[in-house]
């Protein structure tokens, strides 16, 4: 029975041994850490079903943003207001030039009487805001330009 240990133990050193050797040769091909699964190509299927699932969320998430987009567009009905549309944002980008503009006086006055005072910095930065604002607009009448 004492035989039997001592042959068990020895082919249990052998396994243990075989598997340490495994690890430090695949190692040095750059395998990676972890477990990767049962068989040689599992490690491939399971990228490319990460692969397929990303993709998938992808074109999912694209064709919500599709149909968001198109029910906004419906619900502004653009093909019968796009003129009205267009005309707004006209409107809005002279009148932010006219406040811009009416505001130069008032600004300057400020500036000369009072050059750190705390009003001047929140008009311009509304002033500021309301220029990036009609940039936005612009960008608005390229894209109603755009419509079919």
């Amino acid at each position: 029975m004492e035989e039997l240990y001592t042959c068990l133990g020895y082919i249990l050193i052998a396994i243990l041994l075989y598997l340490i050797l495994k690890t430090i040769i695949n190692k040095r091909h750059g395998n990676k850490e972890g477990f990767m699964g049962l068989f040689k190509d599992t490690k491939e299927d399971s990228k490319t079903e990460v692969e397929n699932e990303t993709v998938t969320k992808l074109e999912e998430n694209i064709k919500n943003l599709q149909d968001a987009t198109d029910k906004s567009n419906k619900q502004l009905d653009l093909g019968k207001t796009r003129k009205q549309w267009e005309e707004m944002i006209v409107a809005m980008e002279d009148r932010i030039n006219s406040v811009s503009l009416q505001s130069v006086s008032s600004l300057a006055d400020m500036i000369k009487d009072d050059p750190d005072n705390s009003k001047l910095v929140t008009i311009m930065d509304k002033l500021n805001t309301f220029t990036k604002y009609r940039d936005t607009l612009k960008e608005n009448m390229k894209y109603l330009d755009g419509l079919k």
